[in-house]
């Protein structure tokens, strides 16, 4: 668990979890059975962008202007580009990315599928999906004073919180929650006591501060993480990666390539995608901005699901 420093306020809560990144279970290629090298027996290269989508969350809030969520979101997208400086954002209405940014897929009780989001992040060429959201705010009270000077005082809690899950594997890799809050009158109380929004001078501030903290965790998680891609599909005897120029990838680079098939199901119903051994190379052929093809060094094409790493 990692505590941020803010300027001073009551309530303050942060908690981060570790990264999750699943390794190989050693199962064995039946065309190419000979390396057993795991996703853990490679570094990654510095050379290629990692591509982050980022998720627009309906704002969950009684606060439904833009007097917290603006400056949460455009805080928090500021903080992740300086974070995470070398990647490459896809930020719904500043640039073309695609439609499960703005309506991620969800399993029956509401949550984000996070498997399926995965698969369509992965066919996206991207690498990392972070997903900010303004969760909660609430009224707060808490008795002052003592005897006949007793009073009572009244603060707005607002809880907001950003995870990044792996495209690769569908794995969470960095989850923050935090919870502050900023003091407010009586009559203001009362107001958000009936379900109604309220104008509060401290929160655009407060909400700034929040994004900014989030979007440099979330930031350093995608710049400690590792890149990786996916075949996507075979066509003419090549593999397709959706993935290209745009990224670094130039022709004549060489890729390993990784067992996709293993899937594992979590004890919360959701499912994860368990990289395998290494189970043939590639070489790219021909590349354009957001594609590449790449041709077997020997045996069969490995197949679409097949997970990329640079590297040999």
């Amino acid at each position: 668990m990692i505590d941020l420093a803010f300027p001073k306020r009551t309530g303050l809560v942060l908690s981060l979890l570790a990264a999750l990144l699943f390794s190989g279970c050693g199962m064995s290629a039946s065309y190419r059975p000979a390396y057993q090298k795991t996703i853990r027996d490679f570094s990654g290269s510095a050379k290629y962008r990692k591509a982050v989508g980022v998720l627009v969350l309906a704002n969950a809030t009684p606060f439904n202007s833009e007097q917290a969520a603006s400056p949460f979101m455009e805080s928090f997208i500021s903080s992740l580009e300086s974070n995470a400086s070398e990647a490459l954002l896809l930020v719904p209405g500043q640039s073309d990315g695609p439609s499960f940014l703005w309506n991620p897929p969800r399993i029956a009780n509401g949550d984000i599928d996070v498997f399926a989001l995965s698969a369509l992040a992965r066919q996206a060429g991207i690498n990392a999906v972070v997903s900010p959201v303004l969760m909660d705010t609430r009224l707060r009270t808490r008795n002052t004073g003592f005897w006949f000077f007793r009073d009572v005082a009244y603060s707005l809690q607002v809880q907001t919180a950003a995870a990044v899950y792996d495209a690769a594997t569908g794995a969470r890799l960095a989850l923050g929650i935090m919870t502050d809050e900023v003091d407010i009158d009586a009559d203001q109380a009362g107001i958000v006591r009936n379900g109604q929004e309220v104008e509060v001078d401290d929160l655009v501030e407060l909400a700034e501060e929040m994004g900014d903290a989030l979007g440099e965790r979330m930031g350093d998680a995608i710049k400690n993480s590792q890149w990786a891609s996916a075949v996507v599909s075979i066509e003419g005897g090549s593999c397709v990666v959706a993935a290209g120029s745009e990224v670094g990838i130039e022709v004549g680079d060489r890729f390993s390539v990784l067992d996709g098939s293993a899937i594992l199901t979590g004890l919360d119903g959701q499912r994860y995608i368990v990289p395998g051994p290494k189970i043939g190379e590639i070489t790219i052929s021909r590349v354009s901005p957001r594609q590449s093809f790449g041709e077997p060094e020997s045996g069969e094409i490995p197949p679409a699901g097949s997970i990329l790493i640079p590297g040999q």
